[in-house]
């Protein structure tokens, strides 16, 4: 096969994650889960019914998060596109300035002396553009950051970073090249 045929065959990285929109449930269930715990550690063989209604809570409120839960699918764009998200959403002077006295503070790491993007704007259209199911707008994944709680933002980053930058894991790449347990396709190479 040559690689045009393999690009022609591929499929971008994929990572779905599943967000309860609705906080106050799950605020309640960890709540439940937590009152549960303590109950069992108090007094684990003189609780009985106590138990058991302990235990039928939370497996509504388990039920009540599924049904309100929501899949979000995230693609990989390209690096094409991806530079191009990025060029569309430069810094502005204010950003670049603050990003560069907060590394000369050590408040950040070297590597992003050279901001190259609008936080505001490029993230927005990054996870819009890899938002695949249900599709999604820049409008929309600008107020899904503003009304999103950090760790419900931190984990739809991550996906987008994750099927963008850094891909999934091959599992056929050894720390010393291919492997033995290569496909035989990647094996036959007519290359030298």
């Amino acid at each position: 096969m040559t690689v045009k045929e393999w690009l022609d065959e591929s499929t971008p990285d994929r990572r779905e994650v599943v967000v309860c929109f609705d906080r106050r449930l799950v605020s309640e269930l960890v709540k439940a889960k937590a009152e549960l715990e303590d109950a069992r550690s108090l007094n684990a063989g003189m609780l009985g019914d106590n138990l058991t209604a302990y235990t039928a809570a939370v497996a509504d409120l388990e039920e009540a998060v599924r049904a309100k839960s929501r899949t979000l699918v995230f693609e990989g764009v390209g690096w094409g596109r991806w530079r191009d998200i990025i060029s569309k959403n430069p810094p502005v002077e204010d950003q670049a300035s603050t990003f560069s006295r907060a590394v000369q503070l050590g408040f950040m790491p070297h590597a992003v002396e050279n901001i190259t993007y609008n936080a505001e704007t490029f993230v927005p259209a990054a996870l819009a553009a890899s938002c695949t199911d249900p599709g999604m707008t820049v409008h929309e994944a600008t107020t899904l950051l503003r009304k999103a709680p950090p760790g419900v933002i931190e984990r739809l980053w991550a996906a987008v970073l994750e099927v963008n930058l850094a891909g999934a894991s091959d599992p056929f790449v050894g720390s010393a090249g291919a492997s033995a347990a290569a496909p035989t396709s990647a094996k036959k190479s007519k290359r030298p």
